[in-house]
């Protein structure tokens, strides 16, 4: 049979072997296990002399996995990890069909809540939850079914694609858009940015020809919620990601005093696990999804040509 071999070696000693590897620690291994040092320590001998070979260095102070238990620690690692995320995937499945994604604030405010009513309307049935955060996170050690971010998740056996390049540009309030007739009138304003993108304002001026200007935002808000509602409010320029003001600019709330627009040179993608085939309701989020960033996409880009003229 396929799993002969592993017939062979008890799923304790392997679970004992992995967490003692991955936390070079027999005690450690047996306070995550909720067992004794004592046990951790007879379930790898017992696989050690199963094996016909040593996986830990031992010494009178400390016991250290070798290159052999290292390798085969890591396979264990991964192995678990797609077991424990298949299994919460299959639970999930027992109840209402839904579909659970991670991304930022600011992605969350101005990309998606927008239109999740089209999303309800068409998929009723479908239950959707939302986890904000910039903390790295492992897929493996989640429920999570999605992830849209810069930020590559930690683990491994990731899928990824490229959906969106967001372009740069400055926005402010109308009122303030009057007075800004040229560079050397930005000097008179705050300047807006977050804290997460401070280098925004630094690479479109110097794109803008203007790499002498004084680059320092003297408004640095947490997020780029915070930056955007600043810049409704009239306080000072913006820079932007273009797609998610897009909104504003089209209905005259937010206006460009300046036509330059640049790459931002932190893409989005959107990440799952590769666990195989996913479920019918992640299937259709995920699709419904990538469709509404293209269509922001094509109207961003007829944004930018008719401001270009």
């Amino acid at each position: 049979m396929k799993h002969d071999l592993l017939a062979r070696y008890p799923l304790l000693s392997l679970r004992h072997l992995e967490a003692a590897v991955r936390l070079e620690s027999f005690d450690k291994a047996a306070a995550e296990l909720k067992v004794t040092p004592s046990a951790v320590s007879q379930q790898i001998k017992r696989l050690e002399a199963s094996l016909g070979q040593n996986l830990f260095e031992r010494s009178a102070n400390r016991v250290m996995p070798n290159e052999r238990g290292k390798e085969l620690g890591q396979i264990l690692s991964e192995a678990f990890e797609r077991i424990d995320s298949g299994l919460r995937r299959a639970m999930s499945e027992t109840g209402k069909p839904s579909v659970k994604i991670r991304l930022f604030q600011t992605l969350a405010n101005r990309l998606l809540v927008p239109r999740l009513g089209k999303f309800t309307r068409q998929f009723p049935e479908i239950a959707v939850e939302f986890e904000t955060g910039f903390e790295s996170f492992d897929f493996g050690r989640t429920d999570l079914d999605l992830a849209l971010s810069a930020d590559v998740p930690s683990g491994r056996n990731l899928r990824s694609e490229l959906v969106l390049v967001p372009r740069l540009c400055a926005v402010c309030a109308p009122d303030l858009a009057e007075r800004l007739k040229t560079f050397d009138d930005l000097t008179r304003f705050p300047m807006i940015a977050s804290r997460n993108r401070m280098h925004d304002w630094s690479r479109w001026l110097e794109a803008a020809g203007q790499p002498k200007m004084d680059q320092r935002p003297l408004l640095v808000f947490s997020n780029s919620t915070l930056v955007y509602e600043t810049a409704l409010s009239g306080a000072g320029v913006a820079i932007a990601q273009l797609e998610l003001v897009l909104g504003d600019l089209e209905s005259g709330r937010l206006v460009k005093p300046f036509p330059q627009t640049i790459e931002s040179d932190t893409p989005l993608y959107l990440f799952e696990p590769d666990i195989g085939s996913r479920r019918p309701a992640v299937r259709r989020f995920r699709k419904w999804l990538l469709d509404e960033i293209a269509d922001l996409t094509r109207r961003t880009d007829a944004h930018i040509q008719a401001t270009m003229r």
